[in-house]
Order: structure tokens, then C-alpha cells, then sequence
């Protein structure tokens, strides 16, 4: 990416280009205090693309906000950030600068939430992010320590597919996060799923479970229930990584069209299956995370 694509106020290359150690531990303390002041982190990964991650995303924030909750959405995918483009937040918006301590704010999203996103930084949409692992550890590293997200209830974290060098960076450097693990029911998808799910615990970081999504539909036609894929690989999963199966998200085509609207099912279709669906998913992470927390 061109440096003139990026405003002047963000560097985002300061912390490579610096390479001192004096930034770097300046910086992992404005983290560590950052953090401090949320609640609950919570990572949504995968091990492959195209299993509805950012979908899942944005939809657990959208609905921890509709409980009152402060919520926040920080998209760590740095070459292929989706997450403006589902809430319906405008690209053209740009983080607010505190020039005197030199940081920034996040974009108040929807219903409060805020939200920061590599898309804020774009000339446009079609403009790409080549970048290799240490410009994108740079800008991850000053999305949570230069971003003032103040006081929140819950933080979301949309991470990349894969064991990449986001999912590591981040997994290093908040060490109390809960891991959600987004799947289909497809053989390949469960395969990659299960080597992230260990890959997270060799890292010793808690797999708060497993949500399936895609898990079949109904027909429009007798309302039977019907699989896309063959059912079970789930509930395997969650059972030879002893790991809670949080949910099963069926199926719907409002779901994705929506989403490409910037309309999140959960806000738009509240009484759809997949909404149900996921209101029971965010109910149980509430139910495991704020009782353990009192």
C-alpha cells in the first residue's frame, strides 16, 4: 500500500519503521492497559474461509449490544477487512485524532458499538493490502494500544482464516481471551476447524466453543429440516477437544443478502431461524462468561 493512502495523523508504519525497543514496550504497556478496561475479549476464528466468520461476528457484537451492553468490533482480517461492509458503516468515515497523545478513536458503529477496521484507511474498497507479517503485527499492535476504546463490556475480534500471523499476534498478546470456533458442517471445513481448535490450546488460550454454521435448512415448501452437508462432524469436534458445541445457525438466504446490505440477520430478521439460533449461541456465551466473572 502506498504511504499516501494512509491519513497522516495514523502511521501505521511507526512501529516497523521504529523497530526500538523503548516503542515496543511502550506500546505492549498502552496495550495491557487498553485491554484492562474490557470486560471480555472475545476472538471469533476459523480454520477456512468462507464458513460465515465475519457473518458470526458481526452478529455477536450487534446482539451483545442490543442487551445495553458497551461493545466493541476490531477487524484484525488486515488484507480483506469485511466487517464495515456487514454493519453498514461508510468507508469514508476516519478514526478521530487525539493529536496531543497521539491517538486515535474508533468509528461509532450502529447501536454504539465501536468499531475499527484497516477499510477506514482505504482509499476504497478495491484497494488492496500488500502487506507482509510485520506491517500487519505493526497495525494490529497500534489498533490495541494507540485506539482509545475506553470502558467496554465486550470486545469482538474477527481474525483472518487460518493460523496466520494475525491469529498468532493476537492470541500473544491478549492472553485472556475466549476463543469461538466457527465452522460448517463440510468435511474440509471441520478438518482445518479441528487443527485451529489445537492449535489455540497448545497456545493455552481457553476455546470458549464451537459454532456451526450453515447447519442445514428448512424447506420452504413441508418445513423438514434438511443437511447441506453430513451432520455429526460438530458435535465430534466438540467432543474429542472436550470444547462446548455453543450452537447450531441454520441456513438462510436473508442471512447472506442482508449481510451484503449491511444489515445484520440478527437486527433485521429477529424472528428468523438463524436469529433464534444465534440468541440461544449468545446467550450461552453471556451465561458462561459474566457468572464466571462475578
Amino acid at each position: 500500500m502506498a504511504d499516501e493512502e494512509i491519513p497522516d495523523e495514523i502511521d501505521l508504519n511507526e512501529t516497523v519503521a521504529q523497530g526500538k525497543k523503548e516503542e515496543m514496550d511502550r506500546r505492549m504497556k498502552d496495550i495491557e492497559a487498553n485491554m484492562a478496561k474490557i470486560d471480555h475479549k472475545l476472538v471469533v476464528i476459523s480454520g477456512k474461509g468462507g464458513v460465515g466468520k465475519t457473518t458470526v461476528a458481526v452478529n455477536l457484537a450487534m446482539s451483545l449490544a442490543s442487551y445495553g451492553l458497551d461493545v466493541g468490533i476490531m477487524d484484525v482480517d488486515i488484507t480483506g477487512p469485511n466487517v464495515t461492509k456487514m454493519l453498514g458503516v461508510s468507508n469514508e468515515l476516519k478514526p478521530m485524532v487525539d493529536k496531543g497523545e497521539k491517538k486515535f478513536y474508533p468509528v461509532n458503529g450502529p447501536m454504539g458499538i465501536k468499531v475499527l477496521s484497516m477499510s477506514f484507511l482505504t482509499q476504497d474498497t478495491d484497494t488492496p493490502v500488500i502487506w507482509r507479517g510485520p506491517m500487519k503485527m505493526g497495525a494490529i499492535r497500534q489498533f490495541l494500544g494507540d485506539a482509545k476504546w475506553g470502558d467496554l463490556d465486550y470486545i469482538v475480534f474477527d481474525l483472518p482464516p487460518g493460523t496466520s500471523d494475525e491469529t498468532l499476534d493476537i492470541l500473544q498478546l491478549i492472553p485472556d481471551e475466549n476463543v469461538v470456533v466457527v465452522t460448517t458442517p463440510q468435511e474440509v471445513a471441520l478438518m482445518d476447524a479441528r487443527k485451529t481448535i489445537k492449535m489455540t490450546q497448545i497456545m493455552e488460550r481457553k476455546v470458549l466453543g464451537i459454532i456451526e454454521n450453515m447447519s442445514g435448512f428448512k424447506c420452504p415448501h413441508c418445513g423438514k429440516h434438511i443437511d447441506l452437508y453430513p451432520p455429526g462432524g460438530a458435535e465430534k469436534a466438540a467432543n474429542d477437544f472436550n470444547v462446548e458445541l455453543l450452537g447450531k445457525i441454520p441456513f438462510e438466504t436473508e442471512v447472506s443478502t442482508q449481510g451484503d446490505k449491511g444489515l445484520p440477520f440478527v437486527v433485521k430478521y429477529p424472528d428468523s431461524e438463524s436469529a433464534k439460533a444465534f440468541k440461544e449461541v449468545v446467550n450461552r456465551i453471556r451465561e458462561t462468561l459474566e457468572k464466571s466473572s462475578d
